[in-house]
């Protein structure tokens, strides 16, 4: 199914979130037979496609490029995105950087993904004023993303408000 803004794509995310939380066996085999794999290939590239035009799906985006190489295939659901289109999402957010266009709230999520695995970016040549921007301010996420909201944003918005939860219990 294409879908054609960011509020479809969040509501099939939920269902395929909820979906793969009810598979408790054998994962890696239940995540290909029942399509969990290819529903997170195809919700990728569908963000990947409203990038340019769209923050919230690029910032989806790019937490779907970095989630796949910060969290088991196993938890995430997320596995052999294309690489072509990574590169393509890593180059919009570089030129927003370059253009200093991107939103506070991207700023301190790229900050957070770059602390916890910069692979995800570093892997790839080029891409010097996203990796700058990155590296700026890797702790600013303990106070921002209490500021934010998390409902209705997806695969995304469940990481963070599990975040927000442990961020909420310290002192």
């Amino acid at each position: 199914m294409a879908c054609r803004d960011v509020k479809q794509l969040a509501a099939l995310e939920e269902r395929w979130l909820r979906k793969q939380h009810r598979i408790v066996k054998d994962r890696a085999s239940a995540y290909e037979r029942t399509g969990v794999y290819a529903a997170w290939r195809d919700i990728f590239q569908q963000y990947a496609s409203l990038a340019r035009e769209d923050m919230e799906a690029l910032k989806r985006a790019l937490y779907l490029a970095w989630t796949q190489y910060s969290q088991s295939p196993l938890l995430s659901g997320v596995k052999d995105l294309d690489e072509k289109t990574i590169r393509e999402v890593l180059a919009i957010a570089d030129d927003l950087a370059r253009t200093d266009r991107l939103d506070a709230e991207l700023q301190w999520m790229l900050s957070y993904y770059y602390l916890v695995e910069p692979q995800y970016l570093d892997r790839f040549d080029g891409q010097e004023h996203l990796k700058q921007v990155s590296r700026q301010g890797p702790l600013l996420y303990r106070h921002e993303c209490l500021k934010c909201s998390f409902k209705n944003r997806g695969h995304m918005g469940q990481y963070w408000k599990s975040k927000q939860a442990i961020l909420r219990q310290w002192p």
